[in-house]
């Protein structure tokens, strides 16, 4: 079954107000500032770094690295979200190169970013090795690679795109922390680590 066209369909609705949800859009500063701490732990602070954040939606994570002072692209394939993205820079003033990139087949030549963040996206992959590759594949040696995953049985079997997308999906019901580190080295990332927040997971590696 190629699902696909049909989750890129879901996602890039205009009508649909992505950062209302409450798990969608960022309403707590407890969430901010886990990302901040975890962004500048792996990244450090002081150097303009270039960043891609894959799956950026309606900007969140891009606004608030283009805000710590790094060099960012944000890019998603639902145009839709990226033309949110584009109005919430314009009114925070800030500066990120919002595009327009397939997760799983990105055109960036190899090795063009210090790191690749992801924030909200590993689950609704029909092929998150082909993605991990990928940002293996444009991060610069020992450059980083950081996103994050629900923990396995923390999401209902058919939310947003329905049971039957959802069975197409190796991580629509979240991960164990196993699958993401073979997966991670697999791609060609060392020193794989993984955190565990609540129901969350963030992963960590390097490019080697």
């Amino acid at each position: 079954m190629e699902v696909k066209p049909q989750i890129r369909e879901w996602w890039d609705n205009a009508e649909h107000d992505y950062d209302a949800i409450a798990a969608h859009g960022v309403h707590s500063e407890a969430e901010k500032k886990l990302w901040t701490e975890a962004i500048t732990q792996l990244l450090g602070t002081g150097q303009k770094l270039k960043i891609l954040d894959m799956g950026t939606g309606t900007g969140f994570l891009a606004l608030l690295l283009a805000e710590l002072g790094y060099d960012v692209t944000g890019a998603d394939w639902a145009k839709s979200k990226l033309e949110k993205a584009k109005k919430k820079m314009e009114i925070a003033g800030s500066s990120v190169n919002f595009v327009v990139e397939d997760a799983e087949n990105l055109s960036f030549e190899a090795e063009q970013f210090d790191a690749v963040v992801s924030r909200h996206l590993i689950w609704t992959l029909a092929n998150p090795a082909s993605a991990f590759k990928e940002w293996a594949r444009v991060t610069k040696p020992g450059g980083k690679v950081l996103t994050d995953i629900p923990a396995r049985h923390s999401h209902p079997g058919n939310h947003h795109f329905g049971g039957e997308i959802g069975k197409e999906l190796p991580f629509y019901n979240g991960a164990d922390p196993g699958e993401l580190i073979s997966m991670f080295e697999a791609a060609g990332l060392v020193n794989v680590s993984v955190k565990v927040f609540d129901k969350m997971m963030l992963v960590e590696g390097e490019k080697e």
